[in-house]
Formats: structure tokens, sequence, C-alpha cells
């Protein structure tokens, strides 16, 4: 059973958390990125994570493309594509960089790398922005906007609580603010995976994490897109605050 563990826990995590983006936009690549760090290094997680947020975003684009805001993806999905690939280079410039600092306690020592203890200070961040979602950011410009949650999809993964802050001030409709999120969230996968791929091709990714967490989000997609109008924001909000706040906690003291 243990050998199946970990294929299990990407099946559950990816289902989940597939099914919760159509109720608020973002999610996958935050709840998702924890479940591989489980199991592979956080770069490689990095990276895994984006190959099944990509895969997705291509099924969900499809789905909800007739409501998309071209002119909203111009603005603030261009930025973000260039956001994405400013991020990502960091990305792997800080990869070389190896262990940040070590903690002892409870008679294990813990390495914490500069990946973990950067993506570790914006998940508490981003938790933040999950529970006040509009704070400080009504003043910034949509070009502006998308750059910055461009850069830290590429650098870590988790731009959606910052897209969704931008965007929703700016939408009406709450299926044109869920097709339009999507769309951009497209563009950044597109932009990071062809910086990661050098990485990606470098090592050997576990694939039948990555095929298994492709097929449980593309069932979580059909579902999601069903259940869509029987949403509850605040509850999602909250799940995905208490996930960054766990996952950025664990990731400073080196347990993950």
């Amino acid at each position: 059973m243990n050998e199946y563990l970990p294929l299990l826990i990407i099946l559950f995590v990816s289902f989940i958390a597939s099914t919760l983006t159509f109720f608020s936009g973002f999610g996958l690549g935050t709840l998702l990125l924890p479940a591989f760090a489980l199991f592979v290094p956080l770069e490689i997680a990095i990276a895994m994570t984006a190959l099944v947020h990509f895969a997705n975003n291509i099924l969900k684009v499809f789905l909800v493309y007739a409501t998309i805001d071209r002119k909203l993806l111009l603005r603030f999905g261009g930025a973000a594509l260039i956001g994405s690939a400013l991020g990502a280079l960091l990305l792997r410039l800080i990869d070389g960089f190896g262990v940040c600092y070590h903690l002892t306690f409870f008679d294990r020592t813990h390495e914490v790398s500069y990946i973990g203890l950067i993506v570790g200070i914006l998940m508490l961040l981003f938790a933040v922005v999950e529970y006040i979602p509009k704070l400080s950011l009504k003043s910034i410009s949509l070009t502006l906007g998308g750059l910055i949650s461009g850069f830290f999809g590429g650098l870590s993964g988790h731009q959606g609580a910052l897209r969704a802050a931008f965007l929703s001030g700016k939408v009406d409709k709450k299926e044109v603010f869920i097709a339009t999120a999507i769309a951009v969230s497209l563009l950044v996968d597109l932009t990071r995976l062809s910086i990661y791929s050098e990485g990606l091709m470098r090592n050997d990714l576990p694939l039948t994490l990555v095929v298994g967490g492709i097929l449980a989000a593309f069932l979580g997609s059909f579902i999601g897109k069903r259940l869509f109008k029987k949403t509850s924001y605040a509850a999602v909000k909250n799940i995905v605050a208490i996930g960054l706040i766990l996952m950025g906690v664990s990731l400073l003291l080196g347990l993950i």
C-alpha cells in the first residue's frame, strides 16, 4: 500500500484542487505543489506542478472559451507573460545556490534552500492576499498587475492569488473573471515551461505522478464546470489560505 500512497495523494489533491479552480479562478498550483514537494525536491515539484497546470489549463480554455475578455487578456496577459519569463529565469538562477540555512530541532537537522526560503515567504504573503484579496491593489494598473502576478507565477508557480486580486475589481461577471484568469494562466504556463524545459530534461521525473495528476485534474475540471453555479468563494478562499500558511511554514522550517 505504501508504494501507491504518493500516487493516491496526488490523485486526490489534483482532483480537489482542479475542481476548486472553477470556484475561485485559482488553487491548482497552490495545493498541488505541496503534494508534489512531499516526494521530490522543490524545484522539481515546481516543474511537475507546471506540467499538470498547463495540461489542465488547455482543457479549461476550451471549456470557457466563449466568456474570455480578449481585451483584458491582451493587456493583463501580455504583461503576465513577460513577468513569467523573468520569474522563471530567476528560479533557474536561484536553483544553483544550494542550502540557505540549517535548523535543528527534535534532534534532527533540516536544510532550507534559497528556493524554499523564497517560496515559503511568498506563500505566507499570498495567504494574506487570500484573506484580503483587494488589499492595496485597486490603484495598481492592469499592466503592472499582470507583470507582478506573472513574475511570481514563473518563480514559484503561485500566481493565482495575486491574479485573482488584480482582476476581481476589473470584471463584473464571475464567468468572465474565471475564463480570463484561466487564459492568462495558460500564457504564464507556456512561458515558464519553455524556460523550465532544460531542467526537466536533466531530471528523471516520476511520470506516473505527473500523468496521474493531469488525469485527476481533467476530471476535476469537468465536475467543477458542472458545479460552477453552486460556488462558495469564501470557503475556498479560507481553505487555500490555510494551505498556503501550512506550506509556507513547513518550507521555512525545512520540513519539506
